[in-house]
């Protein structure tokens, strides 16, 4: 777990000259959280789009809490109804056939997902919605980890209701940068005092082969 060795990454690198940090494959962003939080100029890069959205949530938040507050509030007093997400990821109590998610909270979403592209959030606001639903979203998923599977029974927490609440960003003083590109170019193109690359993982499933 990425959140279990950032102290020790932190506590490493604290004597060290360093102003800009790079994480090179950033991922749900918990590294460039902590580096940002430690007071580097981060640079936060992965090719994954909810990635991008995540990081930008995270280090270019740019409004108070109760700007957001305000906006998921009100996502979730929206009544559900079925939509894309439903026809292609929602499940029956019954389950006739593996699904990430329960048709209850799939009705939700699409309801959720039309509603923010009505707000006309610029880039960062709406990453920062984007976040509270992917998180909301990963809390009632029946899956494995990664989505490389969906249970064969529904997990307990697919029976609760989906439910937005504010990502948990902090203010902090760097001047950040958010990227999704190739790894190559980022690091043939820019300067970093420092560079973390996490670890390659390894998977036992065919279609999802090892980093």
């Amino acid at each position: 777990s990425k959140l279990k060795i950032i102290p020790y990454i932190l506590e490493i690198i604290k004597d060290l000259e360093i102003k800009t940090a790079l994480d090179g494959f950033s991922g749900s962003t918990r590294v460039s959280q902590a580096l940002a939080q430690a007071g580097y100029d981060v640079t936060s890069n992965d090719v994954a789009y909810w990635s991008e959205v995540c990081a930008k949530c995270y280090l270019l938040h740019n409004k108070d809490k109760s700007y957001y507050q305000k906006i998921l509030d009100e996502l979730n007093s929206l009544k559900g109804y079925g939509g894309w997400f439903t026809e292609h990821y929602g499940g029956s109590e019954k389950m006739e056939v593996k699904m990430p998610f329960q048709e209850k909270n799939t009705r939700k979403l699409d309801a959720i997902r039309d509603k923010i592209e009505e707000f006309n959030l610029d880039d960062i606001d709406k990453s920062v919605i984007l976040t509270s639903l992917l998180l909301a979203l990963d809390s009632v998923d029946s899956t494995l980890g990664h989505f490389v599977s969906y249970l064969s029974r529904w997990s307990k927490r697919s029976y609760k209701d989906l439910f937005l609440k504010l990502p948990d960003f902090k203010k902090t003083i760097g001047k950040h940068k958010v990227l999704r590109e190739d790894i190559f170019n980022v690091v043939e193109n820019n300067y970093f005092d420092l560079a973390y690359f996490d670890p390659p993982y390894g998977s036992n499933n065919e279609k999802m082969p090892p980093s």
